[in-house]
């Protein structure tokens, strides 16, 4: 598959501030796709960072503006060490339809997961996630999944798939979601009748004021995740002011960037997507700027992440194996 009939090159205007052109920024410690250096051999990098400039299923119009605003913040941080592998892929090229662009990120997250190189999807509105689960669907047979927003995206008619409903088609009537959980919803935003259906098929969420009192208990419920898409519209406007739907409340940026860091160090956790960052309503780059540090965090997680599932031949592990006579089946304990 070549990658380079999927995206457009990256092109930046160089930054003004001649201070942070060390040689120690991000983005001059990966590589790039311009048109004189384009993607080669994938199976070389550890992280693929790609932009979908797509908002046409959605009302949120200005966020297709976000992935280039965000990774021009996001090459100005600092590198986080030298044993990274990271390749910008640049933006996916817009389909004819909103379902082009969904099975064209599909490919592309296919090739990446065959090639077991951990995604940054830069949107883009929230929608994009159904293209990624699109590609876990072809990768895996249970699926986990997790999100990180003030409303639950769900339909209760299943009658419209867009921005604000695409996670009815994705959670309901669908076999291959094994796992679901939405970070800091905020109730008087959301339908208790979707909270009931949630419940109803098993599935979950974590209101935010429970996530405020002990944001660790987090990393237990991403540890296990395949996918997590974040919507910048969970962060309180004042931290995160480019947001259609910005509310006062939401999760302080520290926050933001802690689950960041959490997911980065999740040993499953195979995509990672920051959406509906609408560049219209900012004035002064701070929600780039947070939306870069949310994925520097993410970054920063991954360069330390330990592989801690227990496989059948690894030596670390103390095995434990529990029966009982009331119990059908014995239960194993790794240490």
């Amino acid at each position: 598959m070549n990658l380079n009939n999927y995206f457009n090159p990256v092109e930046l205007d160089k930054p003004e501030d001649t201070e942070i052109l060390s040689d120690s920024i991000f983005g001059k410690n990966i590589k790039v796709n311009t048109p004189s250096t384009p993607i080669d051999e994938i199976s070389n990098y550890n992280i693929a960072i790609l932009g979908i400039p797509e908002d046409r299923n959605s009302s949120n119009k200005g966020v297709s503006l976000a992935p280039d605003n965000i990774r021009a913040k996001l090459y100005q941080l600092y590198k986080i060490n030298d044993k990274l592998k990271i390749i910008d892929l640049g933006n996916l090229k817009e389909g004819n339809t909103y379902n082009d662009t969904y099975y064209g990120a599909r490919d592309v997250l296919i090739e990446l997961l065959n090639n077991q190189v951990i995604s940054i999807i830069i949107g883009g509105t929230q929608d994009l996630t159904y293209a990624n689960y699109l590609a876990f669907e072809h990768y895996k047979s249970n699926i986990n999944l997790i999100t990180v927003d003030s409303v639950i995206d769900i339909d209760l008619n299943e009658s419209i798939f867009d921005a604000k409903s695409y996670l009815s088609k994705i959670l309901i009537n669908n076999k291959k979601i094994f796992k679901y959980v939405n970070l800091a919803h905020q109730l008087y935003m959301n339908d208790q009748r979707v909270l009931k259906q949630l419940s109803s098929l098993s599935f979950d969420s974590l209101r935010l004021g429970l996530i405020r009192s002990d944001i660790s208990i987090v990393e237990p419920v991403l540890r296990d995740a395949d996918i997590l898409s974040f919507d910048i519209c969970a962060v309180k406007q004042s931290d995160a002011p480019a947001n259609q739907y910005a509310s006062p409340n939401g999760l302080h940026a520290e926050e933001a960037c802690q689950i960041a860091k959490y997911s980065g160090l999740s040993d499953s956790i195979s995509s990672f997507g920051i959406y509906d960052l609408n560049p219209v309503y900012e004035s002064n780059n701070q929600t780039v700027n947070l939306a870069a540090q949310i994925i520097w965090h993410f970054v920063e997680g991954y360069s330390v992440r330990k592989i801690e599932n227990p496989l059948s031949d690894n030596k670390d592990f103390k095995v434990f194996i529990v029966s009982h006579k009331d119990m059908e089946f014995e239960i194993t304990f790794y240490k």
